[in-house]
């Protein structure tokens, strides 16, 4: 079981440090290096978890540093492109977000594309209930949207 110390400890990884300097560099992204509040690592630990999933395991696909940093950019555009479709989200959906400030991503945004990866990789059965036991709206089709971007880099 993962806790909130294994998750600072990678996040603050020469590894992870290296992972995240690269991406940034590729595809010109801001993040905030300063401190993160505690709800945030509870959020990664929580996801890691409930995906069954520890820190070695996404260690595994962040070595791939293309393939991250293609996924982190394709889906951040997608998201871009079709907002409404976010996260598998309905474009029937009504709710405007014109008044939402965006902030620089937190240190540790990685880990969520990571266990997303994992899944993708190396147990694509399971994707669709990862997604589901974290609450993502519409889960099979988001599971859908994020196995395209996948084959697409792969």
């Amino acid at each position: 079981m993962v806790v909130v110390e294994d998750v600072k400890v990678w996040v603050n990884s020469v590894e992870y440090e290296d992972l995240l300097k690269n991406i940034c560099e590729k595809i010109q992204i801001k993040v905030n290096h300063g401190s993160q509040p505690d709800i945030v690592w509870q959020l990664d630990v929580k996801k890691l978890n409930l995906a069954g999933l520890n820190i070695n395991d996404i260690s595994v696909v962040a070595k791939s540093y293309d393939l991250v940093a293609g996924y982190v950019k394709e889906k951040l555009r997608s998201s871009e492109i079709n907002p409404d479709e976010q996260e598998g989200g309905d474009p029937e959906d009504d709710d405007e977000d014109d008044d939402v400030e965006v902030h620089p991503f937190y240190k540790s945004f990685l880990n969520l594309y990571l266990i997303e990866l994992h899944f993708l990789k190396f147990n694509p059965a399971g994707l669709e209930g990862y997604l589901k036991s974290i609450r993502i709206p519409f889960a099979k089709k988001y599971a859908a949207q994020i196995s395209k971007i996948y084959q697409k880099l792969t």
